[in-house]
């Protein structure tokens, strides 16, 4: 289920949604605008964006979602992939130089109130090497900066005088139990008011707002899908994937996912 936000449910008398459990707590609140301060030379192996791109409803694909992501700045080379489960640790591999061995590494998270955080912390092996490993408390696409051996204030102050931390993006996404449908449903209205097709994407929500997007990793993809229907209502899951995204994931029964709504933070 995911973080709770504001997002209001739409109410329906009916639904074609064949799925069971509880729903998602709502969504999430607003991400920061934009980039943090500063320019990076990144240098990603892949987009660092954390998944799929937004798209239209029946339109989406799916995307690799495990993919890998390089960024460098102020001397410092940092890798992490652009996904991760809630409560699951990722992470932060880099290089530095060999005369900061010994020296703090600190990955930062750009929080949309309090500026940079601090989320994680290690000590710059012999060579340059560093390791830092974030367990993940933070749900929504976030971004992240790799400083050495300062606290976030000073190292806002040395953005702003030119200072470049190496910056990547990623997706945490909250886990919760999904089930699937269709088969007995197509051609009936669902309770957004569409009738469900096979090859028609989405997801059932019983908080959401018809329409509301929502990101689903599985399996190493992620695909984008509005909200179509209302659902699920047994087993405990959160959500009820249409056969097509079923489909388009890999996904072939009840299974655990990882889902963000709205592609936003909180």
């Amino acid at each position: 289920m995911l973080i709770a936000s504001p997002l209001v449910a739409v109410p329906a008398a009916s639904a074609a949604s064949g799925g069971a459990g509880t729903s998602p707590a709502g969504g999430a609140s607003p991400a920061p605008a934009g980039p943090p301060v500063g320019t990076n030379a990144s240098t990603p192996q892949t987009p660092a964006t954390g998944g799929a791109p937004t798209t239209s409803a029946g339109s989406a694909r799916p995307q690799d979602g495990d993919l890998v992501a390089t960024a460098t700045g102020d001397g410092i080379t940092v890798t992490t992939t652009v996904s991760a489960l809630l409560g699951h640790q990722l992470a932060f591999t880099g290089i530095t130089s060999p005369a900061a061995a010994g020296d703090v590494v600190v990955v930062q998270r750009l929080d949309p109130t309090a500026g940079w955080i601090n989320v994680a912390a290690g000590a710059v092996a012999p060579g340059g090497i560093f390791s830092v490993v974030w367990r993940t408390d933070y749900v929504g696409r976030l971004t992240m900066r790799t400083v050495l051996g300062q606290t976030a204030a000073a190292a806002d102050a040395s953005q702003a005088a030119g200072s470049t931390s190496p910056t990547l993006q990623i997706t945490v996404y909250r886990p919760g139990l999904a089930t699937l449908y269709g088969k007995g449903f197509f051609g009936q209205q669902t309770a957004c008011g569409q009738t469900l097709r096979r090859a028609t994407l989405g997801v059932a929500s019983r908080t959401l707002r018809c329409g509301t997007e929502v990101q689903i990793y599985y399996g190493g993809l992620t695909i984008v899908v509005p909200v179509i229907d209302r659902g699920p209502y047994a087993n405990k899951a959160s959500w009820d994937l249409t056969q097509a995204t079923a489909k388009a994931l890999g996904m072939s029964g009840t299974a655990t996912v990882g889902a963000v709504a709205g592609l936003v933070q909180r």
